[in-house]
């Protein structure tokens, strides 16, 4: 019995991982449950067996990708103390391990999903992303590095949403990802934490 859900869940995790590939490669539309199932060198009842459809399947998908995000950040930022670093070091892996076609993923999410599977991803990626980042900045607030977000409304989700903007638009290709992903993750971190104004002007614009 034992024997037989150990191989189920390897079954599992195996047909999540292909449909994975699959659906990053080509989007949700291209991918039948069959090329999965070929693919997985599974009959089509057997993957149903696991997923009772191909919603299900991407859903299963998305949700896998954004639970290991997650985890990996929770990982991050529990073992960095200073929060320069902690940003940089999260920053710096968002932007070497976010997907390569998040923009085929968008796409078949608005178009293939609807609005009830739309809001349970989007709770996922809020767990995955902006709760982890925000409370690097929770933390920085309640030990003062951080200025109290009541005077221009720098709250710890809003900055976190901030952050993760910045790091969107950076589409580099995949192979300038590991050269570039450092000096984009130092750039996001200083400009969050300090801005870009130059002390000079910060203490020209104070003497107004």
């Amino acid at each position: 019995m034992a024997e037989d859900l150990e191989q189920k869940k390897n079954t599992h995790h195996k047909i999540v991982r292909v449909a994975h590939d699959l659906f990053m490669e080509h989007g949700f539309r291209a991918v039948s449950t069959r090329n999965i199932a070929d693919a997985c060198g599974l009959t089509q009842p057997t993957l149903y067996h696991h997923f009772k459809n191909k919603k299900a399947l991407y859903l299963e998908v998305l949700r896998s990708e954004l639970f290991d995000m997650q985890t990996a950040l929770e990982r991050i930022i529990k073992r960095c103390d200073d929060l320069e670093e902690c940003l940089y070091q999260v920053t710096y892996y968002i932007l070497i391990n976010k997907p390569a076609s998040i923009s085929q993923m968008f796409r078949d999410i608005e178009k293939e999903l609807d609005a009830g599977h739309r809001s349970k991803i989007k709770t996922w990626w809020i767990d995955a992303y902006q709760v982890p980042i925000a409370s690097i900045f929770e933390r920085g607030v309640k030990q003062g590095e951080i200025r109290n977000p009541d005077e221009f409304g720098s709250y710890p989700a809003a900055s976190a949403y901030l952050l993760l903007n910045l790091i969107s638009t950076n589409d580099s290709e995949q192979q300038h990802k590991e050269k570039m992903a450092k000096d984009q993750a130092k750039l996001y971190t200083k400009v969050i934490l300090y801005g870009l104004a130059s002390p000079s002007f910060k203490e020209a614009r104070n003497e107004l």
